[in-house]
């Protein structure tokens, strides 16, 4: 994904009831009365883009554009940020709001060229929100990262915590998710069997809401039952059938299997998808083609 535009913008479904959640959707709400920059921090598939929709839906800016651009596509920013199209894109985003995902994935030079743009959103009066799945502190002490865009990016920040910190909302994510999936499959699923509550209770999340949701399409595209049971999440919890059989416990170079095999599925197997996951793990290119190697991981 590159870009997308929404002009009418429904409420997002904010869902789950743990303490963190809800922190991060009141400082959303404070922060949607200011016109200040905002970055969303957190890992990937924890849900910044639906924050950051969140705060665009509860600001005066609402009615007016929401644009969101992908950092991670070297192609779309590139011709996003060139000068040459920049009064043209601001004029129609006048009022609106901007979302730049996945800040530290460009180079620095591309990062200080973001910066400037987003100054230049600014005085045409276009609320600038950015995400990052990458601490960017730690990439400011390593000095990964443009320091004009990382004081520009920290003047507040939103910091949402991974699912196996928030075990209060698996279960309200998981009958979300199965009601909304029972519409568009057609299915009658009533929820989870008792042993399938306790995989997905005591299971990593390495993929977090994204990788819930996608267990749950696989499982419920699978059962023709009204009860989605343990087995069925064998075939559907991101390669976690040896965990399955003893989920109080991970061995690290499991942990960090699951996560290899989460950023390649998300981003892809091609070159471009290949470096996409490598920054998205914070590794170079040739440490990804190790592990690749190293766990078996399928080309």
């Amino acid at each position: 994904m590159d870009t997308f535009v929404v002009s009418r913008l429904t409420k997002p479904a904010i869902v789950g009831s743990s303490k963190d959640i809800r922190q991060a959707v009141e400082v959303c709400r404070k922060a949607a009365r200011e016109n200040s920059p905002v970055l969303f921090q957190g890992e990937i598939g924890v849900g910044k883009l639906l924050l950051a929709s969140y705060l665009h839906y509860e600001s005066s800016r609402l009615g007016k554009p929401f644009l969101l651009v992908d950092c991670d596509s070297e192609e779309g920013i590139r011709e996003f940020l060139s000068p040459e199209n920049s009064e043209s894109k601001l004029k129609f985003l006048k009022g609106g709001t901007l979302y730049f995902r996945e800040i530290a994935g460009l180079t620095l030079s591309e990062q200080a060229r973001l910066q400037r743009f987003c100054l230049l959103a600014e005085a045409e009066d276009v609320r600038v929100l950015l995400g990052s799945s990458q601490n960017v502190h730690l990439l400011m002490y390593e000095k990964a990262i443009d320091a004009e865009l990382y004081h520009y990016a920290t003047q507040r920040e939103i910091y949402i915590a991974p699912l196996r910190q928030r075990r209060d909302d698996i279960m309200d994510l998981a009958g979300y998710f199965i009601k909304r999936l029972n519409q568009r499959l057609r299915k009658g699923v009533q929820g989870l069997t008792p042993q399938a509550e306790e995989v997905f209770l005591s299971y990593g999340w390495p993929g977090n809401v994204e990788e819930l949701r996608q267990s749950l399409t696989r499982a419920m595209i699978l059962t023709a039952e009204s009860f989605i049971g343990r087995r069925h999440l064998a075939e559907s919890i991101g390669q976690a059938g040896d965990f399955l059989h003893n989920p109080d416990v991970m061995p690290l170079d499991r942990m960090e299997e699951l996560l290899l095999r989460s950023a390649l599925s998300r981003y892809g197997t091609t070159l471009e998808g290949k470096k996409r996951a490598a920054r998205a793990l914070n590794i170079s290119l040739a440490t990804l083609y190790n592990k690749v190697k190293r766990y078996n991981v399928s080309k």
